[in-house]
């Protein structure tokens, strides 16, 4: 059984070109079965929603929250993990970027070890 991964990314004014280049990288993993579950944690610049909005319009397994007012960190973390519903846990900070096979060699290594 492959194990699916809830990734976890607090957001918080991050750059447009930042943003895309997180979001691109989750998206383009060679392993599929994952959710990323973004908070945004109030940010003001447009552009951050606009993104947001867009990327979990175009696929169904990015999941988007906005906080009403801006909370730190913790908070924002603590409400992407109330969202996921994966077997595992990974977090992604908004200015970071997974290599494409990530999520695979994780997999590969739990069902080689599923204990």
């Amino acid at each position: 059984m492959s194990p699916r991964f809830s990734i976890l990314t607090p957001v918080y004014e991050t750059p447009a070109d930042v943003l895309r280049q997180m979001l691109r990288s989750v998206r383009r993993q060679s392993y599929g079965d994952w959710e990323l579950c973004v908070v945004d944690d109030h940010s003001q610049q447009p552009h951050v929603r606009a993104i947001l909005d867009e990327a979990s319009s175009r696929d169904p397994r990015i999941r988007v929250a906005y906080r009403d007012e801006n909370g730190g960190i913790v908070p924002t973390s603590n409400q992407a993990l109330a969202m996921a519903g994966g077997e595992f846990v990974a977090l992604l900070d908004h200015d970071d970027t997974l290599h494409p096979d990530a999520l695979a060699h994780v997999a590969e290594a739990l069902d080689g070890a599923p204990e």
